[in-house]
């Protein structure tokens, strides 16, 4: 009988798990570790995932990461409602600096998914800067996420904190790193990619 509860309890929550949709964020110049890892803890949960970038057609990955495969966008950062999906994963990487930070589509999806307190709106390493410049490119306007608890990578610490106006928290040196405040998800860097899904995974539970 037990066992019967169990697989019953099982295939409600993948029910349940197959209805939450993730749009994932990604700039050319990507960093594959932190799409691709939690690419698959988000599948291997069953969740249905969307891909965004800028264009239409592939969108490459690091030089860095020279064995790894570019990536086909679902749809292009205008076509994005927000309303359609669960959670908004932002993907890390030096093209942050081109396709993110000074797009204004993107300040938009981001300002609006962050105001809706039932999404979960998640940021790792280099995109968590869109937090000081997203509707803020002045530094003049209030920063979407001032006053809260955020971590990110090192070269973005300047944008969230003198422009974000955020508590930063850089966590252990060599250790994953991950904040939660409320619907917002931040990870440090490549290596708290598993724990940033499985953070993201747990919220949407």
């Amino acid at each position: 009988m037990k066992w019967l509860i169990l697989l019953l309890s099982l295939v409600i929550l993948n029910a349940y798990a197959s209805e939450k949709k993730i749009l994932m964020f990604i700039s050319n110049g990507f960093y594959a570790p932190e799409y691709y890892k939690p690419r698959a803890i988000f599948e291997a949960n069953g969740y249905k995932i969307t891909v965004a970038a800028k264009y239409n057609g592939l969108t490459m990955p690091d030089k860095r990461n020279i064995d790894s495969m570019p990536v086909r966008a679902d749809i292009t950062f205008e076509n994005v409602d927000v309303d359609k999906y669960d959670a908004f994963v932002f993907v890390g990487g030096n093209g942050a600096w081109e396709d993110f930070f000074p797009n204004e589509t993107v300040h938009r999806l981001l300002s609006s998914s962050s105001l809706n307190r039932s999404k979960v709106v998640a940021l790792l390493c280099s995109s968590t800067g869109l937090l000081g410049v997203a509707n803020n490119l002045s530094g003049t306007e209030r920063p979407i996420a001032e006053g809260r608890h955020v971590t990110g990578y090192k070269r973005v610490v300047g944008l969230l904190t003198v422009l974000g106006k955020v508590h930063y928290d850089p966590g252990i040196k060599g250790k994953p790193h991950v904040i939660v405040d409320k619907n917002l998800i931040t990870g440090r860097d490549p290596i708290s990619s598993n724990l940033f899904a499985e953070t993201i995974v747990d919220a949407l539970k």
